[in-house]
């Protein structure tokens, strides 16, 4: 059975306000809810055996509704860099499709309509963060922006722990250094997604999370049918 490691950390954002109520499993502002999330592996991340250190992969979905009640739609994007072998291995790891810990993205990624390789481009300069997605091609899929959310009178961010997507993405509950998710001010947010119903907005001062997350599942080797065998006829 395939294992893996994998550490790094996400940003999400969408076109909610304040913050996304899928993080406490509540129905979208308006109805509905189109956003992404990206992920970038820290070093020491692998699949299967195969070194993921370093790859970014961003999630581009829409659904109408509570997202458990209606389920979702999604294109993954991997980044232009990463190999065959590494595209492989992180498509399944970030459409659900492995088992473990991995396969809560399922609920999060739903339908994936498609998958692709992308120049993915990440930046974070002391606050703000930017994310950028452009397609072979060069037409911008993904463009969005953002800062911490501090409300007035506050010193520091808003920090959610505890929350309904927190299994799904991995956050670790401790350290209290990595702990939780902290809130984000989207400055903007584009996506021209055609695949997705929905997959036009444009955006300006909705929400986003940004935060740690962590997936370890062991490999397990693969038991011979003669082993299966001799262990059923040593049962009592």
């Amino acid at each position: 059975m395939p294992g893996y490691r994998l550490e790094g950390s996400f940003i999400e954002a969408c076109d909610c306000y304040t913050v996304c109520p899928c993080w406490v499993d509540d129905d979208p502002d308006e109805g509905h809810c189109t956003g992404l999330i990206a992920w970038v592996l820290d070093p020491g991340s692998e699949i299967d055996g195969v070194d993921v250190s370093g790859c970014t992969v961003v999630s581009v979905s829409t659904h109408v509704g509570n997202r458990r009640v209606t389920g979702t739609a999604t294109v993954l994007f991997v980044d232009e860099e990463a190999s065959k072998k590494q595209f492989k291995a992180l498509r399944q790891a970030f459409a659900g499709r492995l088992s473990g810990p991995l396969a809560g993205l399922a609920t999060v990624s739903g339908e994936v309509i498609a998958e692709e390789q992308a120049r993915i481009t990440i930046t974070e300069r002391r606050a703000r963060w930017s994310v950028e997605v452009v397609r072979d091609g060069g037409s911008s899929a993904v463009r969005a922006s953002g800062t911490p959310r501090v409300f007035e009178d506050a010193t520091r961010p808003l920090v959610l722990q505890a929350t309904a997507l927190s299994p799904e993405l991995g956050v670790p509950e401790e350290p209290a250094e990595s702990a939780g998710v902290t809130a984000q001010a989207g400055e903007g947010l584009t996506v021209r997604v055609g695949e997705l119903p929905g997959g036009f907005v444009q955006v300006t001062g909705r929400s986003g999370m940004r935060g740690r997350f962590g997936y370890a599942h062991p490999r397990r080797p693969a038991v011979r049918a003669g082993e299966k065998v001799a262990a059923g006829n040593g049962r009592g």
